[in-house]
């Protein structure tokens, strides 16, 4: 059967909202890779996932997707769908604006009409603001965050995709603007994953289940870096060329459960694209020249820690926190350490 998007990325939280010496498990097959541990979290959270981040200003932006508390936020939630923080690089201590219950704030707020839906009745049917991707504002003023907003419904995994949109984020705070225009609206796919700029383009992608299978999808867009807030200056990969036309979107890339990166690597002279397997606590990989492919066969990166239950997700990798020119990179995913209780973790990896 096909996984459904960001599927294995809220099993943990939707469902049921001792690093090993050497490695990042106790059975670690793969490249050599050796666990860093969590990343901070205020003492009011109990679990969140996510992780995509980027270098803004000199500092690490990391953002997260749904967030749970123990306490009721001054807003009169005891959740978040989206929440961030700030950090020096290589540091697990992140900086997060409280609100006077000690609760961190909702980094995309809601609408109006958003908010009073979900207090009427969230938590089980709900709108969300879900991070995909970060990247630098092009006049570094701080970052753009491309965001899915999606409706939660009641029962298991059972949420739909609204559309992508934009959000604008100054350096340091932790509460973002968004956009009034979305970027892509369904049945459009979700372009909010894996942003990656290069060559003056940004480029997004989304991946969807495959009907009948136990396989993703993955498809591509561009559009250049300054009218990226435009939806009008979008284009899709077809497999040979660009089109305006974004319903002649290809797949290039196969497997990622609905989250990934796609950073060029120095080391390897190739793009990396990184993601968890299905169902599964590895990481993965695959090489390409360019971020439309064409893309190698993947290969196992490294073994996440084993949760209680379950499976680990959300494995991408973080180029601005490389080393040895690209040959160690570092990777974070989400880890569950109990019920309703849950870390993003960060692992290294070392190339041959």
């Amino acid at each position: 059967m096909g996984v459904n998007p960001r599927g294995q990325a809220k099993i943990r939280l939707l469902s049921c909202l001792a690093a090993a010496l050497g490695g990042c498990s106790s059975s670690s097959p793969g490249l050599p890779s050796i666990d860093l541990g969590a990343l901070s979290k205020p003492a009011v959270v109990t679990a969140r996932d996510g992780g995509a981040a980027a270098l803004v200003g000199g500092r690490m932006l990391w953002t997260f997707g749904d967030t749970l508390m123990t306490v009721t936020g001054a807003d009169g939630f005891n959740y978040r769908s989206a929440t961030a923080g700030w950090g020096s690089v290589g540091d697990l201590q992140l900086d997060e604006e409280l609100d006077a219950m000690g609760a961190p704030f909702q980094l995309f707020p809601f609408t109006a009409e958003e908010a009073a839906y979900n207090a009427a009745n969230g938590p089980t049917e709900r709108y969300a603001l879900w991070p995909g991707s970060v990247i630098e504002a092009p006049d570094g003023s701080g970052a753009w965050i491309f965001y899915q907003r999606l409706m939660v419904h009641p029962g298991y995994l059972n949420f739909e995709g609204l559309d992508v949109g934009l959000a604008r984020l100054s350096r340091s705070s932790t509460v973002a603007a968004r956009d009034p225009a979305p970027l892509f609206s369904a049945p459009t796919p979700a372009y909010a994953l894996a942003a990656a700029v290069d060559g003056g383009f940004v480029y997004l992608h989304a991946c969807d289940p495959v009907s009948g299978q136990l396989d993703e999808v993955c498809r591509v867009v561009r559009a250049p870096v300054a009218d990226a807030p435009l939806a009008s200056a979008w284009q899709a990969w077809d497999g040979a060329t660009w089109q305006v036309d974004l319903t002649q979107a290809e797949a290039v890339l196969h497997g990622p459960p609905g989250d990934l990166s796609v950073s060029f690597n120095a080391y390897l002279g190739q793009f990396l694209a990184v993601y968890s397997g299905i169902f599964s606590n590895g990481v993965r990989g695959r090489t390409s020249p360019r971020p439309e492919g064409p893309w190698s066969e993947e290969r196992l990166l490294f073994e996440a820690l084993a949760p209680p239950s379950g499976n680990d997700y959300a494995g991408k990798e973080h180029p601005e926190l490389a080393t040895d020119g690209g040959r160690t990179v570092v990777v974070s995913y989400a880890h569950a350490t109990g019920t309703f209780t849950g870390d993003v973790r960060l692992c290294s990896v070392t190339f041959p």
